[in-house]
């Protein structure tokens, strides 16, 4: 048994891994001193995984499925199945407050061969995943949310480039890279936003997409950029409707539980209202990053 201790967002996290592997995922967040920790992670191993009971509330086939939990105790389940559809690979049963997670994995060792197909590849990946939704919403109670977006500290300033999937977020903070000095991604997926004293800051965190691009830093959050791909470049302010359509779709918002979706909808009210948010129209290109570094200056 291994014990761990993380900071992410300004939340402590302890991490007790009973498992037969390390667990680096979270390894540049890692604080020396134990605390009193905001969530509790329980990481184990075990040859045979019961299928949860519960109100199946989310089934995407091959991917996660989520279930709350019916009998009394409150909280929800959420597990991955082999091929969508076979045994539990990994299963997460998850406190009601959110401050408490057992994630349990199916023990491969003894089969050498799906052992490595299904530990490395799927599971660990896995893992990580489900811990990051624990934290999302867990989040919440400390006036959080998390978005999906890429995101850089330049200047003192966060900058958050927001769009679908494939639009070109990545490629827009990699141009900054290049193009303008004293730039750091803070997280290239998906960055933390948490209001403290009324002003919204943006934080890195270690769930940053298949890349792994993310820092362990914070900025307050100066401005929100959603990108649309467009033959010329040119950049528009968004009033605060037209901000709040089009953000939204790229905020985890808990549609499961209508409690949490208040306060999630309420604490993205009060970013919408404090950052300013802008649409760039835009070719991956210099002249795009120049355009909005003026905008910003």
């Amino acid at each position: 048994m291994s014990l761990s201790f993380f900071q992410v967002a300004g939340m402590d996290i302890k991490l007790t891994n009973n498992g037969y592997e390390p667990y680096h995922y979270m390894r540049d967040f890692i604080i020396t001193n134990q605390v009193e920790a905001d969530i509790n992670y329980l990481l184990q191993t075990m040859k045979q995984i019961e299928f949860p009971q519960g109100e199946l509330i989310s089934d995407s086939s091959t991917c996660f499925k989520w279930m709350k939990k019916t009998s009394g105790q409150g909280g929800h389940y959420v597990y991955l199945q082999e091929y969508g559809i076979g045994k539990i690979m990994t299963l997460m049963d998850i406190s009601e407050d959110w401050r408490n997670a057992i994630v349990t994995w199916y023990d491969y060792s003894g089969d050498e061969e799906n052992f490595r197909k299904n530990s490395h590849a799927q599971i660990w990946p896995s893992v990580h995943n489900m811990l990051g939704m624990v934290f999302r919403y867990c989040l919440l109670e400390y006036d959080g949310l998390v978005i999906h977006a890429s995101t850089l500290k330049w200047n003192g300033k966060g900058i958050m480039f927001s769009a679908p999937s494939g639009t070109g977020k990545s490629t827009h903070v990699k141009l900054w890279q290049d193009y303008i000095h004293d730039v750091k991604i803070l997280n290239d997926d998906t960055p933390a936003v948490r209001i403290i004293e009324d002003r919204p800051y943006v934080f890195g965190t270690p769930w940053s997409g298949s890349e792994f691009l993310h820092s362990n830093d914070s900025a307050p959050l100066s401005a929100i950029v959603m990108l649309e791909q467009a033959k010329e470049n040119q950049i528009f302010r968004l009033n605060n409707q037209q901000a709040i359509n089009r953000l939204m779709p790229r905020v985890f918002l808990p549609y499961f539980d209508q409690n949490m979706m208040n306060k999630a909808l309420s604490i993205y009210e009060k970013i919408i209202r404090s950052v300013p948010v802008y649409l760039l129209q835009c070719r991956p290109d210099r002249e795009a990053v120049e355009l909005v570094y003026r905008c910003l200056e």
